[in-house]
């Protein structure tokens, strides 16, 4: 089987919705041997999934198209795949009944509307959907098949996984693709790129580089099972090579990885937030288990919390700012000390667009941890970008810091 291509439908899609469902796909199909060749994101207009679709037809062999199946006048995806093929839509009473009964379920008359999703493409294999209402349809035309998915991930991704794969294994002879994570974090893209090149190459594995936010993922794929002996020995190699900034071969999330070195050290860990406003705090707790190892976080966003709760003198924050290492690290220490546990770790900064000076511009984030036997580090940082990005950059940056001295320090 040859090339695989996907097309997304959706006009907020080109707006302004982050679509992970190429990646999704992409995953699923990589654990049977297959891969995708050209994706194309298209508005909710008939004419342009049409034309699409006959361009991917004269290419592709296997073509996903994801979204417009839902229930409102702009989902189309249905009617313009009918007409491309030139085959009718046929009311199905048995998918109209399943979708009443989740109505039903919930305590709601369905609407009628809802009609639309139980017309199903003639000769078409239908998909179950065991979260929403709109089905999923396979079809064969001309040696070649065309699937049709909804687009909410959580439809999508069951979908995927149990029927749509087990579907292309019996039809489609495959061979199974292994893909290794090299993960690196606190330096750049292109000096990963320049000091890992000539090692890559040598060892003639296929890698394409990943960046997300600050980490860097270098992604591996392996073809033949022997190759898996040089992953281990690229490991060794990378860790050689970027010490601390080299995060490992498919590693755990980063405050998953957290979290396992505060339990191998039987560490608690409490948090001081400012300018993330809880959200190192979220990133902790998003990991199943985190209450063995994590006290909790006080989001002190004003100067007054930062003196009736973490104890930060008035006097500090008059003469350096919050926004300073002075406050960041009796911020730590609060945290550390009315948290009641063996770490605290402080985040205070400017995340913009307003609020910065010539002394401290946007972007500029104190973070401290302090540490048992009165061990107190801290970390400046000018961070660059809007004002979510700032804060995403400084929620993962001190998680990051606390990983590094975590590996240096005993506790």
């Amino acid at each position: 089987m040859g090339k695989i291509e996907v097309i997304c439908v959706g006009t907020e899609l080109l707006f302004d919705r982050i679509n992970r469902n190429v990646n999704f796909i992409s995953n699923s199909l990589a654990k049977i041997g297959l891969s995708i060749s050209r994706s194309i994101t298209v508005p909710d207009e008939k004419e342009e999934i049409k034309e699409s679709l006959e361009e991917s037809f004269s290419r592709a062999d296997i073509i996903f198209l994801t979204g417009g199946l839902g229930p409102t006048f702009d989902d189309i995806t249905r009617e313009a795949v009918s007409e491309f093929l030139g085959r009718k839509l046929v009311f199905s009473e048995k998918i109209w009944e399943e979708i009443r009964e989740k109505f039903i379920r919930r305590g709601i008359e369905p609407p009628e509307i809802n009609k639309r999703q139980s017309y199903i493409i003639e000769g078409a294999k239908i998909l179950k959907n065991e979260v929403g209402t709109a089905p999923g349809m396979i079809v064969e035309e001309k040696g070649k098949i065309i699937i049709l998915l909804p687009g909410p991930p959580s439809e999508l991704i069951p979908m995927m996984e149990k029927d749509v794969t087990e579907y292309l294994k019996k039809k489609i002879k495959t061979g199974k693709i292994e893909i290794y994570r090299f993960c690196f974090i606190g330096v750049p893209e292109s000096v990963v790129e320049e000091k890992s090149k000539e090692i890559i190459s040598s060892y003639g594995i296929e890698f394409s580089i990943i960046p997300h936010s600050l980490i860097i993922e270098m992604i591996a794929r392996l073809y033949k099972p022997e190759d898996v002996e040089k992953i281990w020995k690229l490991e060794k190699e990378f860790e050689k090579i970027f010490g601390k900034d080299f995060i490992g071969v498919n590693p755990p999330p980063l405050p998953q990885l957290v979290g396992i070195l505060l339990k191998e050290r039987r560490l608690k860990l409490a948090l001081a937030e400012s300018c993330t406003g809880g959200l190192v705090g979220k990133m902790i707790t998003d990991i199943p288990g985190s209450s063995e190892y994590f006290q909790g976080c006080f989001v002190t966003y004003s100067n007054i919390l930062k003196k009736r709760i973490l104890r930060v003198p008035r006097t500090v924050l008059k003469k350096y700012g919050a926004v300073s290492e002075e406050c960041a690290i009796l911020m730590a220490k609060g945290a550390r000390k009315y948290g009641k546990a063996d770490i605290g770790l402080s985040i205070t900064g400017i995340a913009g667009p307003t609020g910065g000076s010539e002394e401290k511009p946007v972007g500029l984030v104190w973070m401290a941890l302090a540490f048992p036997k009165g061990k107190v580090f801290t970390k400046k940082n000018l961070f660059t970008g809007t004002r979510e990005q700032i804060r995403e950059k400084a929620a993962i940056t001190s998680l990051d810091f606390l990983r590094r001295k975590l590996t240096e320090e005993n506790g």
